[in-house]
This record gives structure tokens, C-alpha cells and sequence, in this order.
């Protein structure tokens, strides 16, 4: 075997060994050594090289059955920070975020979308502020991650379209252009779920309840794109034939009925003051809620009846779904006959910040498979 594959299978090896730690957020060698099949002098060697490069921590202990305690390895807290951004028409978000999965900081700017080098550099510049404001090293920034509301076609490193900023056919590179660090990108609905979702070994839709309706599916951890990278785009399963007409050209899609836009009926109010004035019991708002729920509940129960696992309502709208649970669910007993048990749905961690999160968090993964975070 020659010294070349001799050093990409140990790079590796590392490199499986930081992921699995990533994943699982502390483990023993012991652990690693079961999980990936090492042997233990391989486990050592490779645990020894990230230790010394500061990406690992020993912590504590696990419970001993007699023998020696296994020692905890943990991701180091401050090794190196990653940065999610997060792009909509009217705004652009920043999340700094920890390689250990800690939010360290996050900002909201308004910087209207428009496909020009004006926008692009205001972009830059926003971005760089953010980063002086934090005061982050920038020998520790690993990169940025960047959530676009479309499809990110990444065999073609283009947005082949997105609805929400009016673009067709632009080159992702004329996002980055101004940025002086490495870059990945993602759909904003499939980085969302990336975020939101716990169990990587489980199957998962993510529902994302925002301006529009997306989503994205995982199957045991990996994200479904689809052969044309349009994949889980729940948003255009037509609910009511004849229906609202959808922004797609269709009539009766879910957007028309359970997007942002479609609750607060057109208005230029805000998803706040709607859910204030629908707990006040405000008999407008409480209508329109109600008819809201209705139209979601058919969109749910059709998701359950095509993938059978856990679903994940996200997005703005998502994040004020916990109370109303309960009326969520009884609404779908009328649609979904085979179970009566309905804890299969449940809501996002994050609000706002789930898309930017999720940027994030693909940097660091990227950066792992890369070999770039050693």
C-alpha cells in the first residue's frame, strides 16, 4: 500500500472519529472503537492527534460496572466558530455558532434582496460588522454558511430558482463573491431541518411554516434531494382542488392556505401581534386561526400518510405552535383513521434563527469531511 493511501485512510479514520463525537456530543473510546469498528490502537492514535490539536476534551466519567472508568471525549468549547447566514427578500441573519454547537451570538439586519454588486457588498459588509462587533479571531472562523430560499442546485453551484428573492439561474458564486472565507450553501428549509433534527438515525419531515411553505425530508440522517434537488417541496401539494391560487400558478396548494402570508390574510402585520390578538380571543384573529388549523391539519395528515414518521412543524409560524398542539391533533382525527396516537408531530427548537442554524451547522460538517477543522 502506498504512503498516500496509507495517510488518506488514516485521515480518515479522524475523520469518522470527530464526526461521531459531533454527533453524539461525548462518547468513550471504547464507544468509538464499537461504533466504527477500530481497533483500539487505532482509536488511541486518533483520539491522541485530536486531543493535541485542541478539538477534543477529556471530560468526566462514565459509570463504572467494576472496572476502570471510561473517560468522556467531548468537542473543546471556543476551538473554532462558524458563522450561519441567513438570506430572505427583505433581511439577512447572522448566527455565530461554536464547532461544540453552542450560539454564541446572532443579528437580524435589514438589507433588501436585489441581484446586483450593491447588495452582494452590503451583504459582505454586514457580515464583517457582525464579526468585529463579536470580536471573533478570524484564525478561529472556519467559514460561513449561507441559507438561500430556493433550490440550490449544488452540481451546478447555482440557485436554478427561488420564488421568495424572484431569481432564476444565478451562480452561487455571486453570493460569496465579497466574502473572504470558505462558503458552503444550502436551501434555507432543508438547513432548518438539519438544525432542528435530534436523532439523525430517525426518519424525519420538517414542515417549514413560513413567508411560503417548504420542507425537507431525512431518511436515518441523510437528506432527500430529490433528482432535481425540488424534493419535499410540501408547500405545492394541491389540499383544496379548485382552490386559492397559488404563487406556483396552481390552484389549491398548501402555501395558499397555511404559508405566513395566508394567515395574516395578506396584511402587513406581524406573526406576533396576530398570536397576541388569537390569545386575547380576539374573534377576527381566532377565526382565521381556526381556518388556518383546519388546512394544516389536512397538510399533516397527508405527510403522515406518505412518510409514517415524526414531523417537525417549523419556521416563524412553527415556532408559536406548541400551545395549540392539542387542537392541532384533534382536528386530524377526522383525517388520519389508522392511529389515534398523534405525538408524532412536534414543533422547532428555534424560531427565526432555525435556517441560519442549520448553515451553520453544515460548515461544521463540511469543514469535518474536509479535514479542514484539524
Amino acid at each position: 500500500m502506498s504512503t498516500t493511501v496509507i495517510g488518506d485512510v488514516k485521515i480518515q479514520n479522524k475523520i469518522r472519529t470527530a464526526k461521531l463525537v459531533f454527533g453524539r456530543g461525548s462518547v468513550s473510546r471504547q464507544e468509538i472503537a464499537v461504533e466504527l469498528g477500530f481497533s483500539m490502537p487505532t482509536v488511541f492514535q486518533n483520539v491522541n492527534e485530536l486531543l493535541a490539536c485542541g478539538l477534543l476534551y477529556e471530560g468526566g466519567s462514565y459509570g463504572s460496572t467494576g472496572g476502570r472508568k471510561a473517560k468522556t471525549l467531548s468537542i473543546s468549547h471556543g476551538f473554532r466558530y462558524v458563522i450561519g447566514l441567513d438570506i430572505t427578500m427583505h433581511h439577512v441573519r447572522f448566527v455565530l455558532e461554536d464547532v461544540c454547537g453552542q450560539i454564541e451570538a446572532q443579528s437580524y439586519e435589514r438589507c433588501v434582496y436585489s441581484d446586483t454588486m450593491d447588495y452582494y457588498r452590503t451583504m459582505a459588509s454586514l457580515l464583517e460588522t457582525f464579526i468585529k462587533r463579536q470580536g471573533v479571531d478570524k484564525n478561529r472562523l472556519l467559514g460561513v454558511g449561507i441559507s438561500i430560499p430556493g433550490i440550490v442546485n449544488a452540481d451546478l453551484s447555482m440557485v436554478t430558482r427561488s420564488h421568495a428573492l424572484g431569481i432564476s439561474n444565478v451562480p452561487l458564486s455571486r453570493f460569496s463573491q465579497y466574502i473572504p472565507y470558505p462558503v458552503c450553501f444550502g436551501n434555507d428549509a432543508k438547513n432548518a431541518a438539519f438544525a432542528e433534527i435530534e436523532d439523525t438515525q430517525s426518519n424525519t419531515v420538517y414542515l417549514s411554516l413560513n413567508a411560503t411553505v417548504g420542507g425537507a425530508f431525512y431518511d436515518h440522517g441523510q437528506n432527500y434531494s430529490g433528482d432535481h434537488y425540488r424534493s419535499a417541496e410540501f408547500g405545492h401539494m394541491v389540499i383544496v382542488p379548485g382552490g386559492k391560487r397559488c404563487y406556483c400558478g396552481k390552484a389549491g396548494c398548501l402555501d395558499a392556505y397555511c404559508s405566513a402570508n395566508a394567515l395574516l390574510g395578506g396584511d402587513e402585520g406581524n406573526l406576533e401581534d396576530f398570536f397576541n390578538a388569537v390569545a386575547a380571543g380576539e374573534p377576527e384573529a381566532k377565526k382565521r386561526f381556526d381556518s388556518y388549523l383546519e388546512y394544516l391539519a389536512i397538510g399533516v395528515s397527508n405527510l403522515r400518510m406518505a412518510f409514517d414518521c415524526s414531523i417537525i412543524l417549523g419556521g416563524d409560524i412553527g415556532g408559536y405552535l406548541d400551545k395549540y398542539l392539542p387542537n392541532l391533533m384533534s382536528l386530524m382525527d377526522a383525517y388520519n383513521k389508522f392511529e389515534t396516537d398523534a405525538s408524532y408531530i412536534h414543533t422547532g427548537h428555534y424560531k427565526n434563527e432555525s435556517s441560519a442554524v442549520g448553515a451553520a451547522k453544515r460548515m461544521i460538517e463540511w469543514c469535518i469531511d474536509q479535514a479542514r477543522i484539524f
